[in-house]
């Protein structure tokens, strides 16, 4: 089974976690991949968001994060970042991949609980902690750990770890 999240910025990025079954014992083991939303001359590639779903999906169940407007957010970057959503969610459409729309303060209640610090580096410590494969090497790769996050909150959910609200 994959799971996917979606972080749907330009910045954001898509985690893939792969789950493995074991026939013999039934424990599974858990691959990340982990891919920065694909870009082409400075704008979102709508045929390489398909692409990476496409090839993806095949027993797969995606979670994307809800476009809202954040306090201090301009027009224009906003705009530009509900573009992005809604091109995941028609690539998501098209790749007939099953998914679930989940708000921010949703799956951060659940996939943040008992972390401490503040902003990228709360969900960054906790990314690393579920996959300790995950070690950023530049900056801006923090902010990937939302992906992974989200990744993980669909697992948890289509396993029945937590319950949709």
């Amino acid at each position: 089974m994959k799971y996917i999240g979606i972080d749907p910025g330009k910045t954001g990025s898509l985690a893939i976690i792969d789950i493995v079954k074991d026939i013999g014992n039934g424990m599974g083991a858990k691959g990340l991949s982990l891919f920065p939303v694909p870009i082409f001359n400075d704008d979102y590639d709508m045929r390489g968001m398909y692409n990476l779903l496409a090839s993806n999906k095949d027993n797969s169940f995606a979670v994307i994060e809800r476009a809202t407007a954040m306090p201090g957010q301009g027009t224009v970057s906003m705009f530009s970042f509900g573009r992005g959503y809604g091109l995941w969610l028609m690539a998501l459409t098209v790749s007939e991949i099953p998914f679930q729309i989940v708000h921010s303060r949703v799956w951060t209640k659940t996939m943040l609980v008992g972390s401490v610090g503040e902003g990228k580096e709360r969900g960054a410590s906790v990314a690393r902690n579920l996959f300790p494969q995950w070690q950023p090497k530049l900056k801006k790769e923090l902010q990937y750990c939302d992906s992974i996050l989200l990744a993980e909150y669909a697992r948890r959910l289509k396993e029945g770890g937590i319950n949709a609200k």
